[in-house]
């Protein structure tokens, strides 16, 4: 071949190779424009979500995050039976469920109470996680909780309550400590034909037993009660 065809050659895969330059340059900025696109989409997305997360309920109107339970971040008693009561008295429909950790004594005996406490902040964010802003949590007892699911009863509430369950179950608790393992027991009462608030909170507390007594880590009444 000819030196002249070579440098020819030469030319023409010069000319080549910048153009793969220049392409592989035009995606890598156009790669670099996705990234930050993203980066500003996930950010808006978790600003919102936090939001969402901090919203209140109308039903805790006069309470603020002075009167939340520093551990968990939820209402304590006090305000989540004023909000109980508020809600029983409009006359809307609504559910009341409560739960408790299984054996959190033992947690609290084998792995310590710095552990202990780290398991119920963690539980107050798969609380808020599960919950509409709408509905209210609160803390009411060392490790009890109770929720207001507000507008639904029956299959609807047990989804939520099955939900919340499962979230806490598969909750990744090795992270605190290898051999650590969380499960929670919920009753859950409608209205019906109760007198007062309490006296529906009282029957989601006997359902919470029968869960209990009934082997832990589970909802009652289930679905076919």
């Amino acid at each position: 071949m000819s030196t002249d065809k070579l440098r020819d050659e030469d030319l023409k895969l010069v000319h080549l190779l910048e153009q793969m330059r220049e392409q592989i340059l035009q995606s890598s900025q156009n790669l670099e424009s996705l990234k930050e696109a993203l980066l500003s989409a996930q950010r808006l997305v978790e600003e919102r979500n936090q939001s969402l997360l901090s919203a209140r309920s109308p039903l805790l109107e006069g309470y603020g995050a002075q009167d939340d339970d520093p551990l968990t971040g939820l209402p304590g008693r006090p305000a989540f039976e004023k909000a109980l009561e508020r809600v029983f008295a409009s006359g809307e429909v609504f559910t009341v469920v409560t739960f408790d950790l299984d054996g959190f004594g033992s947690i609290n005996e084998r792995f310590g109470r710095t552990t202990g406490d780290e398991v119920l902040r963690r539980m107050g964010q798969l609380v808020r996680k599960a919950l509409r802003a709408s509905d209210v949590a609160g803390r009411i007892g060392g490790e009890e909780f109770a929720l207001i699911l507000r507008g639904i009863t029956g299959d609807r509430a047990f989804g939520v309550c099955e939900r919340l369950r499962l979230a806490v179950l598969k909750y990744p608790w090795n992270q605190l400590h290898p051999e650590l393992k969380v499960t929670i027991s919920l009753g859950f009462a409608g209205r019906d034909d109760e007198p007062t608030a309490q006296e529906v909170l009282a029957r989601a507390d006997r359902f919470q037993a029968e869960a209990k007594s009934s082997g832990r880590n589970q909802t009652f009444p289930g679905l076919y009660y």
